[in-house]
């Protein structure tokens, strides 16, 4: 019930199938060092199955929430090949760093993916902008006939494996996983979705309308989509709406203006401190109502809005990069199957999956690439999209090193944690004190308490569908990792909790 799907993929090789087809033709492959049996052609592969179902585990349910009928969960966190969600603006972090990681090495070895991103990191819109840019710089800097390989099969790596290709290079595309789509992984959940053929995201949720180029490609594959609008109230631990203050986004501008004019960066926590943007009083604003306190508000704009943006807590969150606006603005919902999008491109170039690469040699004449099976790959130049948080450990190693500049930019940048968590109910109690008429709330926030989940979104289409997606983060993404489906659960459902059928409708 993970993010850990199984099986096979359009246009994928499996492991030691890599020889005998992936890049027949395409590239030199080196065996002096390979072990084991000779590779064997591979059976024709299929679209990517759901991982096997388990059960829904017997919660603990809070007064007035049911049970879930069915559950689906990430942990991109513990995830070898991802190692977190997505990159984030550690203290330190400058829009030149990403620049830096950006461009190539000895016009060999270049990177791309979302953290490569100065203006759309954590996105698919980033990913996809930084694949196709270092395309462009390769297939300016390289001759005809040379052999590209590119690391890693996700938007970021096939869209640059098909520019490649579209302009007469070989090219191959070596995947870690055994599947295709990176971060962007699409389930087939029947349980959840009520349809044989329904599929749920575990990664990449929500596709911004500052995003043209990626609503093209889903266009194109036929991915349905559901507009949801930013939440304007949250919901207080008694049950009533309170309209969302903008006393939270102004403390954070406040310490950013502090942090900027300060010696050095520091944490966003420690900012709203040092500044005192942060000692906000504990009393509602409006005399004599009760209701959130401008140290509520706070709160609630670090927990249901920073967070599930950055992925990261304030304490490691750089003061100088923090955003004084909100995250939410109105993006559409990724409804249909995203992987379509993936696949499509994945049928244009030879992907060979479930093969790591542990070294990547470099000069002024080539690129060695070695894989953990004891393979090993000469080509021209390489294009690497592995997350950070994998460049972060020792999985990849570079011969020579990574150029200084490169390695601060690694090593500076965070990776953020940020999971999904959907759950099916037989109604949809969150609704049951929407007034005939009123447009329904997208997404569902808490302010007043501290909750697991930053934020819920209201998932199940303009039908009476019950559907739920829950967005956790940061710390509380990583905690929950950690616990198994029954523990998991009960800590979800108490996010329910004030949106329970139980809870007191609003006084007006």
């Amino acid at each position: 019930m993970d993010s850990q799907g199984a099986g096979g993929l359009p246009g994928g090789v499996p492991r030691r199938g890599f020889l005998a087809a992936a890049v027949a033709g395409v590239a030199t492959v080196v065996l002096a060092s390979c072990t084991g049996p000779e590779p064997t052609p591979s059976p024709t592969a299929s679209r990517t199955p759901s991982a096997t179902p388990t059960p829904t585990p017997e919660p603990t349910l809070p007064p007035g929430v049911p049970a879930p009928t069915a559950m689906r969960r990430s942990k991109w966190g513990t995830d070898p090949f991802a190692r977190g969600a997505f990159s984030f603006d550690a203290i330190g972090t400058t829009p030149e760093l990403r620049q830096q990681l950006a461009r190539p090495i000895g016009d060999r070895v270049w990177f791309a993916g979302e953290a490569c991103s100065a203006e759309a990191p954590g996105t698919l819109r980033g990913a996809l902008a930084t694949g196709l840019a270092a395309a462009q710089d390769v297939a300016r800097t390289a001759e005809d006939g040379e052999r590209i390989a590119v690391i890693g099969a996700g938007l970021a790596g096939l869209a640059a494996a098909n520019q490649l290709v579209d302009r007469g290079f070989e090219v191959v595309v070596i995947e870690a996983r055994d599947r295709v789509g990176g971060r962007i992984h699409s389930v087939a959940d029947e349980a959840l979705t009520g349809d044989a053929d329904g599929t749920v995201e575990l990664g990449a949720l929500l596709v911004g309308e500052d995003a043209p180029a990626v609503a093209d490609l889903l266009a194109e594959a036929s991915v349905d989509t559901r507009p949801v609008a930013p939440p304007a109230d949250a919901r207080t631990a008694d049950g009533t709406w309170a309209p969302i203050q903008p006393v939270g986004f102004e403390a954070i501008a406040a310490a950013r203006a502090w942090a900027e004019a300060w010696p050095y960066d520091v944490g966003l926590d420690a900012a709203l401190a040092g500044s005192g943007a942060g000692a906000l009083s504990t009393e509602p604003d409006t005399e004599g109502v009760p209701g959130p306190s401008p140290a509520d508000w706070l709160a609630y704009t670090l927990a249901s809005d920073v967070e599930p943006s950055t992925g990261a807590s304030p304490r490691l969150m750089s003061a100088r990069q923090a955003q004084p606006t909100s995250a939410w603005q109105p993006a559409s919902l990724v409804r249909g199957r995203l992987a379509d999008v993936i696949d499509e491109l994945a049928a244009s170039v030879d992907v060979a999956v479930s093969n790591v690469v542990t070294r990547i040699a470099y000069d002024d004449r080539r690129v060695s690439l070695r894989m953990d099976s004891g393979e090993s790959l000469r080509v021209d130049r390489v294009i690497v999209t592995a997350p950070l948080g994998v460049l972060q450990t020792d999985t990849i190693r570079f011969s020579p090193r990574l150029p200084r500049a490169h390695q601060h930019a690694i090593s500076v940048l965070g990776m953020g944690r940020l999971d999904l968590v959907w759950l099916r109910f037989d109604d949809a109690f969150w609704r049951s004190d929407a007034a005939p008429g009123d447009p329904r709330r997208d997404v569902l926030t808490v302010v007043g308490e501290t909750t697991t989940v930053g934020a819920w979104i209201d998932a199940g289409g303009s039908g009476d569908q019950a559907l739920l997606v829950g967005i956790i983060a940061a710390e509380q993404a990583r905690r929950l990792e950690e616990l198994d489906d029954g523990a998991f659960l009960d800590e979800v459902l108490a996010s329910l909790a004030p949106f329970a059928a139980a809870a007191p409708t609003d006084a007006g």
